[in-house]
C-alpha cells in the first residue's frame, strides 16, 4: 500500500490477534504499530506517515 509516496504494509497477526502496520523512510529505523482491525491499522499507518512528513518539513 502507499500513502503520500511512502510504501507501507498491513498484515494480520495471529498471536496476539490483530493487524500490524509498518513502514521505513530514508534509512531511518522502521515505524510500526498494532491495531485491532485492518481499517484501524491502515488509518494508523497513514497518520504516522503524515506526521513524519510534517516533522521532516520543519527540519
Amino acid at each position: 500500500m502507499e500513502h503520500q509516496g511512502i510504501e507501507y504494509t498491513v498484515v494480520q497477526t495471529i498471536n496476539p490477534s490483530g493487524w500490524k502496520w509498518s513502514f521505513e523512510r530514508d534509512g531511518r529505523s522502521p515505524r510500526w504499530g498494532i491495531a485491532f482491525n485492518r481499517a484501524e491499522a491502515i488509518s494508523a499507518a497513514q497518520r504516522a506517515i503524515s506526521q513524519l512528513l510534517r516533522v521532516q518539513q520543519h527540519e
